[in-house]
């Protein structure tokens, strides 16, 4: 089972607050970009609509203008007319009137009487005529008028119409010429609005003549001639006379309309209105803006390509920061993230820590490789997860240790049953590529309350619950303060070793002699320099402990040459008082003796205190010889080689068998304390000392016998022809001046100088 991703996963909000805002910011860019596309093409739209209404307003104010002179113009050519013809007509005929007409280019010529009677005329049908009452030209006749010229109106006897100019003579009679409308309508439909408006048609979708009462009286359009603009908007932005345009929306299609008053001499004539169509205009909006926003797309997409890749990354370095690489399982980053939060909680249940710990991970890479290994570890990994669920969770907390954090357990019993169940798993060997291999599994267990405010501490406290569990296939330990106390004691004496080692403070390891007596004289020949330790804080320390941890810290080589030193510096101040015979048996550990260095450094401290190479007698234990026989036996003939006697320790109660000891390289044989304890427990008969003692010699070994505190002891060695005794009958081990001030009052003389 996979941990729960609660604590350590990337900050999603460092990633989805920019993406919603850039989100947002490419929303809003496209709104612009569209509304600026859209609003920067209409608006080239309207100025060009208004600059080309404009021009039309212009024209059409230039054609009513235009109109207006050329109607004068004809007002003044009628009344010249008619003043011509009063000229020549002093003798008037119907002939003349017809040569003036003709020379004038005017269709019609009349003379009239004081009376109003039609008396000559180019047009002869004429001719008898007499203007009624009311008429316009009877009209004339009797207003004060010398010339007059008429707006265009209906002949009353061919019903043409006609535009008239009148002359007065002196006795009342008046000339009347006349232009066919027909041929003024002619010319002046050129200046029309309805003509105009068609020849503007070029490039708009329609235009319109709106009048001052809103009727349209002209249009591209002719169906909507007459209309009536109903629109209030419109109708008040023509009445403030003022151009205004607006987009409208004409049978599905979107259309721009301009309004451009048309003013002639300060008055608005009307109102012009131009339609664009913005079919043109939107297909080229819609690709502007398809454009802009696919640029603005390709920029969103980066923005998202980037911060997804940065999301990625991110979470790509919290796997590397927080999980395992080789089994997928969170480490301890993880574990420091998980363990602090359930530190912090207001109201946190029962929770612990089991660190499990394979003590022969290492032994299995060495033998099998660092690959088999990797294996062995994953298959470790998977079948512990199989045990979790969401109130265990597994971590790798080192290459050879896992921790399963447990949480929401009731009682101890509890998580002694997930040892248990752990045990279990590696009670039948793992196989990995075909080798099957036995795993040795060690679980520390420390219960988290509130003492514990980090996870290093119960890290701590784990590993040392582990160390204090015995060798054993599969054990577990609960964490106490005894075992940290232990740890404590250990940790000071192994500093206080240190010290005494860096020559800091030399006087916390100290030497103790036990005498070493010949049973025929009865005269001291040695002494065994017996280490001891004198610590500031726990007082004497018992040498089982401290050289147990000198040994575990690495420290026993470095220890063991203070002692060996020490020891000969005591032979040579002997040797100074006269007692050059004495030998020092000093022991040395099997780690000591395995150093390439150990006999050189032997030989070093020998020649640096000026001792004899006889005078010194290493002692070892049968317990080194187990698993390196053949590497200490060539030790030990290099050492005799230089002169330097071997002794093997506590003999009887280890493994050595007759034919091995028969192989060593030996001087003496020294009988451990518990056959010579025997001595007074047994019928003499039981007894095997003495064959030890007759076993020794025959492989031409001295024989010494160790913890001799009685007399029958004594007597008993003397009569099975033991060489040399020690032990609490001489003598306890003595401090250097006691031990000279025994050597003195045992020996006395004798020895000096022999």
């Amino acid at each position: 089972m996979k941990a729960n991703n609660k604590f350590i996963k990337p900050n999603v909000k460092v990633f989805i607050i920019p993406f919603v805002l850039i989100t947002v910011l490419f929303f809003i860019a496209g709104q612009i970009t569209v509304t600026s596309i859209k609003n920067h093409y209409y608006e080239l739209k309207k100025q060009e609509a208004l600059i080309l209404s404009r021009g039309y307003s212009q024209n059409l104010t230039k054609s009513a203008q235009a109109s207006e002179i050329i109607d004068k113009l004809l007002d003044e050519k009628l009344l010249v007319a008619s003043r011509a013809s009063v000229l020549f007509s002093e003798n008037p005929s119907n002939e003349l009137f017809i040569e003036l007409a003709d020379a004038l280019e005017i269709q019609e010529i009349d003379y009239y009487n004081n009376r109003g009677e039609l008396i000559y005329s180019n047009i002869e049908e004429l001719i008898g005529w007499v203007a009624p009452k009311g008429h316009p030209v009877h009209n004339f006749m009797i207003s004060d008028s010398i010339s007059l010229v008429e707006d265009i109106r209906r002949d009353s006897i061919t019903g043409t119409y006609y535009k008239y100019a009148y002359s007065k003579f002196n006795n009342g009679s008046f000339i009347q010429v006349g232009v066919r409308a027909d041929k003024i309508n002619e010319f002046f439909n050129n200046f029309e609005t309805q003509q105009l408006l068609n020849e503007m048609n070029e490039g708009v979708d329609m235009i319109r003549f709106i009048d001052n009462n809103f009727y349209v009286t002209g249009s591209t359009k002719l169906e909507l001639i007459g209309n009536v603009i109903t629109d209030s908007q419109i109708k008040s932005e023509i009445t403030e006379n003022r151009e205004h345009s607006y987009i409208t929306n004409v049978n599905g299609d979107s259309v721009y309309e301009v309004f451009v008053p048309v003013v002639f001499e300060d008055n608005r004539i009307g109102t012009l209105a131009i339609s664009f169509s913005l079919k043109e205009t939107i297909d080229i909006v819609n690709k502007v803006t398809l454009i802009g926003l696919f640029t603005l797309t390709i920029i969103y997409a980066s923005l998202l390509f980037i911060m997804l890749s940065g999301y990625k990354k991110d979470n790509e370095l919290l796997q590397l920061a927080y999980y395992d690489l080789l089994t997928g399982l969170p480490n301890k980053r993880y574990l420091k993230v998980l363990v602090d939060h359930e530190l912090n909680k207001s109201e946190a249940k029962q929770s612990a820590i089991l660190l499990i710990n394979c003590n022969n991970f290492r032994l299995i890479n060495m033998t099998f490789g660092y690959e088999y290994g990797d294996e062995i570890i994953i298959r470790l990994s998977k079948d512990i997860q199989d045990l979790a669920d969401d109130d265990k969770i597994v971590f790798r907390f080192t290459a050879d240790r896992l921790i399963l954090f447990v949480r929401n357990y009731n009682y101890n019993e509890d998580l002694i049953t997930i040892s248990n169940k752990i045990c279990s798993l590696f009670s039948q060997p793992i196989e990995v590529k075909g080798v099957k291999q036995y795993i040795s599994v060690q679980i520390g267990i420390v219960r988290i309350d509130s003492t514990y405010n980090n996870v290093a501490q119960l890290l701590k406290d784990a590993s040392i619950a582990i160390n204090d569990i015995l060798d054993g296939t599969c054990n577990y330990a609960f964490f106490n303060e005894a075992m940290e106390t232990k740890l404590h004691r250990n940790k000071t004496i192994e500093n206080e070793l240190r010290a005494a080692i860096d020559e800091k403070d030399t006087s916390k390891i100290y030497i103790q002699y036990q005498p070493l007596i010949d049973l025929k004289t009865n005269l001291i020949i040695g002494f065994e320099a017996l280490a001891r330790m004198d610590s500031d804080n726990f007082g004497t320390i018992s040498p089982i402990e401290f050289i147990e941890i000198a040994e575990r810290k690495h420290l026993i080589a470095a220890l063991g040459n203070l002692i060996l030193k020490k020891a000969c510096e005591f032979s040579k101040r002997l040797n100074e008082l006269g007692f050059t015979e004495q030998k020092i048996a000093v022991n040395i550990s099997g780690i000591q003796l395995l150093r390439d260095d150990f006999s050189n450094s032997v030989i070093n401290i020998l020649k640096e205190c000026q001792m004899k190479e006889s005078s010194l007698e290493l002692e070892i234990t049968e317990s080194i010889l187990l698993d390196n026989f053949t590497a200490i036996n060539e030790k030990l003939k290099e050492l005799q080689n230089h002169k330097i006697q071997i002794a093997l320790d506590d003999f009887g109660t280890g493994y050595s068998s007759l034919y091995r000891l028969g192989e060593l390289n030996l001087n003496t044989l020294k009988i451990d304390r518990y056959f010579i304890n025997k001595i007074t427990a047994r019928d003499e008969n039981e007894l095997i000392t003495g064959d030890i003692i007759s076993m020794g010699h025959k492989f031409g070994l001295n024989v010494v016998a160790e913890g001799v505190e009685l007399q029958a002891q004594k007597e008993y060695l003397i009569e099975n022809n033991c060489d040399i005794m020690q032990g609490y009958l001489f003598s306890r081990p003595l401090l250097e001046k006691d031990a000279i001030e025994i050597l003195k009052m045992t020996n006395g003389t004798k020895s000096l100088n022999k």
